[in-house]
């Protein structure tokens, strides 16, 4: 082979190595990255075994050309009261939103705060998927945002710092919840409630004297140190807090279909199942192992006094229906939705 013809050789080589080069530098780039703001405490389970799971299961799902980044603990945005208007707004391109903290925004998933209603995470997460997918869960002045995901806890418990096993005893105790609806919950039932407390604000808040309770479920009263100062955990249904991941619409709209078709597949039900049975599993978990420690006392009500808290609780259930709009029809919906949810 002559030098000219090797040189020759060797510049086609290097061609064809730099056209590959750049195909690939160029696909990688392809993929659209899609920024998602959360509150969410990047060791927590649902960051590792839910968020972070969708997350790759959508940029899978698209074949690479998505890419879905989660920013954990307030990295993209440190108020979790912003994140929905950060969603709205663009700042980010999908959130992780607490209805509870933007009150008037959904007011229709207050359903799910409701004492009584929800029996478990699974079954009210995949009911308020039902309630999206019929478009009875529209919120106000949302038509920027997308719900991808709609989610409840597991029902909610009350967590105080004495132990409270009658009305009269919880009578005036100040007590935080973290909705509407749990708010009138504590109400309802003879104590002052306090709202605006987030969650990485309720340990302090405790530990000061500045609440005397707290309604949560096991999951938050463990992560956000409720249980360190409230050692009471009185066993009635309070209600549960509806969480969801929205997308900013324009976004979405923008996608490709194949990308909206990853989206998608891993939206609505798909979505409410693996958040319901990750939360409830590690809710009993949570539940088991704080129980452990005998200084953390489980208190139930007698069935004279049951019957009384039940009594005062339905009436936030008859008020909730009477004050929203179109309520009895939200109410018997999600109703149905969630006895269809529990077969």
């Amino acid at each position: 082979m002559s030098k000219l013809t090797r040189f020759t050789s060797g510049i086609a080589a290097v061609g064809v190595a730099c056209s590959v080069l750049l195909f690939s530098v160029a696909g990688a780039s392809a993929a659209e990255k899609l920024r998602m703001v959360t509150s969410l405490p990047a060791p927590s389970f649902l960051y590792k075994d839910i968020i972070s799971v969708w997350a790759k299961n959508v940029t899978d799902a698209s074949n690479g050309t998505l890419d879905v980044e989660v920013f954990p603990a307030g990295a993209l945005g440190r108020d979790p009261a912003s994140h929905l208007d950060m969603v709205s707004s663009g700042i980010a391109d999908i959130g992780y939103v607490v209805a509870g903290y933007t009150p008037g925004a959904f007011p229709e998933t207050t359903v799910m705060e409701l004492p009584g209603v929800i029996p478990s995470a699974t079954v009210g997460s995949i009911a308020g998927a039902m309630m999206v997918e019929e478009g009875l869960f529209k919120g106000v002045g949302m038509d920027k945002v997308k719900i991808l995901g709609m989610f409840s806890t597991a029902p909610t418990l009350l967590h105080t710092t004495s132990k409270v096993e009658t009305l009269d005893e919880v009578k005036g105790m100040r007590l935080r919840g973290a909705g509407p609806q749990l708010l009138h919950s504590i109400e309802a039932l003879g104590a002052t409630p306090v709202g605006g407390i987030t969650s990485s604000n309720l340990s302090e808040a405790l530990s000061r004297g500045l609440v005397a309770g707290s309604v949560n479920e096991w999951v938050a009263a463990t992560i956000f140190g409720v249980i360190e100062s409230a050692k009471f955990h009185l066993d009635v249904n309070m209600g549960t807090s509806p969480i969801m991941v929205v997308m900013n619409k324009a976004k979405y709209d923008a996608l490709s279909d194949e990308q909206k078709a990853a989206i998608d597949k891993n939206a609505g039900e798909a979505f409410s199942r693996l958040w319901g049975e990750q939360f409830d599993g590690n809710n009993e978990k949570f539940r088991a192992k704080a129980l452990e420690d005998p200084s953390q006392q489980m208190v139930t009500l007698s069935p004279e006094e049951k019957a009384k808290w039940d009594a005062r609780l339905q009436t936030v259930v008859d008020s909730w229906i009477e004050q929203t709009p179109n309520g009895q029809q939200i109410f018997d919906k999600y109703s149905e939705a969630v006895a269809a949810a529990s077969q």
